[in-house]
């Protein structure tokens, strides 16, 4: 009898017991997922060029800019011609400023992190208003194609017809006010700032003409 009551007042005990609360539960960090790697090849180089052949620029567009605008910002590259068709990048830098071993390590270490890397204002401005023009010439073009197509239509065969005139004259007028556009913006020759924790500091490359430390 004694053990029977002891037991179900530990039942009742049992019961009593408060719940731990919401605020007491652990909360696990959500893990934040690795930046993918970006599979590169060199296809050329010699001393000022090297060309890369980049599987993800003729998939991703806007990693392809972002790696362009990357390696456009080194005051060390003197050009960059990226065709995302091919999938390939060749860049012309300065020779004798740092071997070239360090920059090739440097180009690579930009192709790693240009996914990551947040551009300067000054530079993604530049590619807005390029991105901006290009739109209108292609608009444009567009608009020739129905307009040439309209007239072999109507007079079966292709004419020179008014509407014709102005869209070339418009498509003139909008290159060069483009190529004017793009010469009177800020030089893109700007110092990259970091996303957060990453490419936070700037890349530090050695002279080739620096001593090797003791």
């Amino acid at each position: 009898m004694t053990s029977r009551n002891r037991s179900n007042s530990d039942k009742t005990a049992s019961l009593n017991l408060p719940l731990p609360t919401k605020k007491a539960a652990k909360i696990l960090p959500k893990k934040t997922a690795p930046s993918q790697k970006i599979f590169y090849s060199i296809v050329h180089t010699i001393p000022g060029r090297i060309r890369f052949r980049i599987p993800l620029l003729a998939r991703d567009t806007e990693y392809a800019n972002q790696l362009k605008l990357a390696i456009e910002s080194d005051p060390r590259v003197t050009n960059v011609r990226a065709n995302p068709k091919a999938a390939s990048i060749v860049i012309n830098y300065k020779v004798g400023v740092i071997s070239d071993n360090q920059m090739r390590e440097h180009l690579v270490n930009l192709i790693q992190t240009a996914q990551d890397v947040v551009l300067p204002k000054e530079v993604m401005a530049k590619s807005i208003v390029g991105t901006i023009f290009d739109a209108l010439i292609n608009l444009i073009d567009s608009t020739r194609k129905l307009n040439q197509a309209r007239n072999v239509i109507v007079y079966r065969r292709v004419r020179t017809d008014v509407w014709e005139r102005i869209l070339s004259t418009s498509r003139s007028i909008i290159k060069r006010l483009k190529s004017a556009t793009m010469f009177i913006l800020p030089n893109k020759r700007w110092r990259l700032r970091g996303n957060g924790g990453i490419n936070s500091q700037p890349l530090k490359l050695k002279s080739a003409s620096e001593p090797e430390p003791v």
